[in-house]
C-alpha cells in the first residue's frame, strides 16, 4: 500500500470517527472518559474527545488487523520428509533422509538430515526461497560448510535437484562440489 492510500484511509477513518462521535454525542447523549500516557505524563479526556478516540481506535484496529502487510511470501512448500541422494564429486552414490521445515508461505526454511552409508549429519544455518531459487547455507557435524542451491519449478515439486559446494577453506573431505536429489516421501 502506497503511502498516500494510507493517508487517505487514515484520513477517512477520521472522518467517519468524528461523525460518529457527532452522532454519538450530539443526539445521544453519550458519555465517555479515557486518559493516556503523553510525554511522560498522563492526560485525562472526557466528553465527545473521549468517545472520538474510542472510536478511532476500534476503527484503525480494525482496519490494521483486516490489512496486516503479510511481508514476502511464496507459494512454494517444502516442508516435510524427504528421501537423498548425495552424487558426490567421487561418483558414488549415498542415501539418506532429509526433513525440511517451513511455515506455510514463509519463504525462509530449514534442512537437516542424515547420510546412512557414511554418517553424516548435517543441518541448514539460514534458507531462503527467493522467486524459484532456494538458497542453503549448510554445516554437518565435521564442521564443513557450504552453499546450497537450486531452482523449483512446482509449487509443491515431487523431486528437488540441488547443488552443493563447500567453502574455500571448509572442505575436509575433498568433495568439494556434487548433486543432491530429493524426493518427497509419501
Amino acid at each position: 500500500m502506497s503511502d498516500l492510500g494510507f493517508f487517505l484511509i487514515v484520513t477517512g477513518l477520521a472522518l467517519i470517527s468524528l461523525g460518529l462521535t457527532f452522532v454519538l454525542f450530539r443526539f445521544l447523549k453519550s458519555s465517555a472518559q479515557g486518559q493516556g500516557k503523553l510525554l511522560g505524563g498522563t492526560i485525562r479526556y472526557g466528553g465527545s474527545l473521549a468517545g472520538f478516540v474510542l472510536v478511532f481506535g476500534l476503527l484503525f484496529g480494525a482496519f490494521h488487523q483486516l490489512r496486516r502487510d503479510p511481508g514476502e511470501t511464496t507459494p512454494i512448500s517444502l516442508a516435510g520428509k524427504w528421501s537423498l541422494e548425495l552424487h558426490p564429486s567421487s561418483g558414488a552414490v549415498v542415501h539418506g533422509s532429509a526433513t525440511i521445515r517451513q511455515r506455510r508461505n514463509d519463504p525462509v526454511l530449514d534442512i537437516s538430515g542424515e547420510l546412512v552409508e557414511t554418517p553424516i549429519t548435517f543441518n541448514s544455518i539460514v534458507g531462503v526461497i527467493r522467486n524459484r531459487n532456494i538458497y542453503l547455507i549448510y554445516e554437518n557435524l565435521d564442521r564443513e560448510r557450504g552453499l546450497i542451491r537450486g531452482q523449483v519449478i512446482e509449487d509443491t515439486p515431487k523431486t528437488l535437484h540441488l547443488v552443493y559446494t563447500d567453502l574455500v577453506g571448509y572442505d575436509l573431505n575433498k568433495d568439494p562440489s556434487g548433486i543432491l536429489i530429493l524426493t518427497r516421501k509419501e
